[in-house]
């Protein structure tokens, strides 16, 4: 069994700058697409002046510089020490190296060579396993993918305006506006690319190739990513972000018809996962070790924000040939080679925890006129 240390540089947490340079993570062709919070954590970088600006900028200093005198005050409100109060101060992106520094070193792990299965830790305990599938089942999900091709010409659109975060379609089901709501987006954000970041890993070990390298009769509409099939990037961010939002909008006092809308969220993380099978780049035991793994993240970040049990059950999953849906998914896991193990732990860090606080609070109910 090979045993792998936590994720930390995973993330490039040294300086996130604006997280485009991370690449095709999650099969999102680059994390600088447009998101309502612009290119992810970028947001609220300063860059430069034009050169114009600088210019003048330079000369008003050295026409006004000597109104200043020399004397040095005193800070009158030096910022407390590492504190949570001073997150608001700081740019988009400086949180975002923080959020992800409280969950990529929990994060670590091993490879079974015997069961060809993969599984990840959350400080040190089994958080999910996910083991290989074999050619016979890759060979039968074949025919449903080539199935699936009969909904290309309805969803093409949103096929490939889904390339990157889909983080615009999970705002309309839940009535978010940018302006009213930056925390939550904040958060949606974070969750992603956590959950993208997991699944490279977990892809990587499993090395599962794509269905148009198996199957000649595929012919996929969208490039194929260059990274493995197995689990679905797109269905572990989806239900990653599921399982955080539906948290979250049982706090919020702002919506009367809640239920519907959840009902919706979770239609909506079907979707987006079964719209890859689509496209013909992902099998559908794909999306179902996807939203596994995207379940478990869930959970994990919800103990980062102190909104979790104390016991989180592990989850496993081996492939069936199933094809993929959220009913199954919800209600009959077990009878498609997904099943509940031992208990892991989750607790809450401070920054995590303000950030879910702050998007809590911008869904409250309105208190008068």
């Amino acid at each position: 069994m090979a045993q792998y240390g936590g994720l930390g540089g995973l993330g490039g947490l040294g300086g996130l700058g604006g997280l485009g340079g991370l690449g095709g993570l999650g099969g999102l062709g680059g994390l600088g697409v447009q998101t309502g919070l612009g290119a992810f954590l970028g947001a609220g970088d300063t860059g430069g002046y034009s050169g114009a600006v600088t210019a003048g900028l330079m000369t008003t200093a050295d026409g006004l510089r000597h109104l200043a005198g020399t004397a040095v005050a005193p800070d009158p409100a030096p910022l407390k020490f590492d504190s949570p109060d001073n997150l608001e101060r700081w740019a988009q992106w400086v949180r975002g190296s923080l959020y992800l520094s409280e969950v990529f070193p929990a994060l670590s792990f091993s490879t079974q060579e015997a069961t060809k299965s993969v599984t990840l830790a959350f400080d040190g305990a089994p958080m999910v396993t996910l083991t290989r599938p074999t050619d016979a089942i890759l060979g039968q999900q074949i025919e449903l993918v080539s199935n699936y091709a009969d909904l290309r010409s309805d969803r093409a659109t949103e096929i490939t305006s889904q390339l990157g975060f889909p983080t615009e379609y999970f705002a309309m089901i839940l009535g978010m506006h940018v302006g009213q709501h930056p925390k939550t987006f904040e958060l949606i954000m974070a969750t992603q690319i956590i959950a993208a970041h997991a699944a490279m890993i977990v892809k990587h070990a499993l090395a599962v190739r794509r269905p148009d390298q198996i199957g000649g009769r595929i012919l996929p509409m969208i490039p194929t990513p260059g990274h493995g099939s197995f689990p679905s990037a797109h269905a572990t961010e989806a239900y990653t972000v599921l399982t955080v939002m539906e948290a979250l909008v049982s706090t919020w006092g702002s919506l009367g018809d809640i239920a519907p809308r959840l009902a919706m969220l979770r239609g909506l993380a079907e979707r987006i996962a079964v719209n890859r099978t689509v496209a013909g780049v992902h099998f559908p035991i794909d999306s179902w070790a996807g939203a596994a793994l995207g379940t478990a993240l869930g959970r994990a970040i919800l103990g980062r924000c102190g909104q979790a049990p104390s016991a989180l059950p592990s989850l496993s999953y081996a492939a069936q040939n199933s094809d993929f849906n959220d009913h199954d998914f919800a209600q009959n896991a077990a009878a498609h080679g997904l099943t509940e193990g031992a208990d892991y732990t989750a607790t809450a860090t401070p920054n995590f925890s303000w950030l879910w606080d702050e998007a809590a609070g911008e869904h409250q109910a309105p208190t008068g006129i």
